[in-house]
């Protein structure tokens, strides 16, 4: 029992870790095939890919997209005057 549970315990973290890891082209292939034959199943991949590729070490491309928060401060410039 300890054994299956153990390799369980090992797909259910490499499984992971092709998701998270897994290249932008081989992650386009295996949607535009599971589309053809299950759009259901290929929305779920989609949903799946986002939820475990959440960092800078996948090849998302959403790190390029940086979005600038604005303080809600007053922000006044600084004046120099030379004397």
């Amino acid at each position: 029992m300890q054994t299956a549970i153990t390799i369980a315990i090992l797909l259910l973290a490499t499984v992971y870790l092709f998701f998270k890891w897994i290249p932008a082209s081989l992650r386009k292939k295996i949607h535009a095939g599971l589309a053809e034959r299950h759009p259901q199943l290929a929305n779920q991949f989609d949903s799946t890919i986002k939820k475990c590729a959440s960092g800078c070490s996948s090849s998302c491309n959403s790190c390029e997209t940086s979005t600038i928060v604005k303080s809600s401060l007053d922000v006044k410039p600084i004046n120099f005057i030379r004397k």
